[in-house]
């Protein structure tokens, strides 16, 4: 299993694809916000032979869904998934859009809801769905652990955590989900967040000033 990083928009939203030896890839996150970077995510796609299985969102604030209309539009074929409790962010997505410098959205129906420690399947290989609840209502983190790294969305970040001032969020709800459902992993484990560099669990126990 691979995974390749794309920043897209103005708040520089980490967009991932991950894909398996067989091409079977999950687009994570798609965030392109103009022609220019939905050229782009097409570029990467085209040029790695992937097939698009799955659209997954970690959670539905609008930066992080910017480009899930091109997405699904482009990618037919793949399933539109998230957790149920990010459902009605995403309905109310154009609430948030004029204020934070998106264009209107005409976002796509979804096509399944995912849960707790269910898997995402991507040819042999497998990501397990970690709910982490805090930094928004059905926020998700998607765990490798053959491959020893999770997608942590903004739940965690390189010596940071994601804000609990936004729709859904909640200080200690956060804290909890990172505390008992990542810090707990192993500590060579990679994280992937949703903004910024990668880090690991290890460094982030010594040195997250927010744990």
């Amino acid at each position: 299993m691979k995974i390749l990083t794309l920043v897209f928009n103005h708040f520089l939203v980490n967009t991932y694809l991950i894909y398996a030896d067989n091409n079977d890839c999950v687009l994570i996150d798609p965030a392109c916000n103009n022609e220019m970077e939905e050229q782009k995510l097409q570029e990467v796609i085209s040029n790695h032979k992937l097939s698009i299985k799955y659209i997954l969102l970690t959670h539905t604030h609008i930066d992080h869904i910017a480009g899930c209309e091109f997405a699904k539009k482009t990618y037919r074929n793949a399933k539109l998934v998230m957790h149920k409790d990010a459902l009605p962010l995403y309905e109310n997505a154009n609430n948030f859009t004029m204020v934070m410098g998106f264009n209107k959205q005409n976002l796509p129906e979804v096509d399944e809801f995912i849960t707790e420690d269910q898997y995402i399947e991507l040819g042999e290989d497998k990501l397990k769905v970690i709910h982490t609840p805090g930094h928004a209502n059905g926020s998700i983190c998607l765990y490798a652990e053959k491959y020893g790294f999770v997608v942590s969305g903004d739940v965690l970040f390189l010596q940071s955590i994601g804000r609990s001032d936004l729709p859904g969020g909640n200080h200690q709800t956060l804290l909890n989900s990172i505390k008992n459902k990542l810090l707990s992993l192993p500590p060579d484990t990679k994280v992937f967040p949703g903004h910024g560099d990668a880090t690991d669990i290890a460094f982030e126990k010594e040195n997250n000033p927010f744990l």
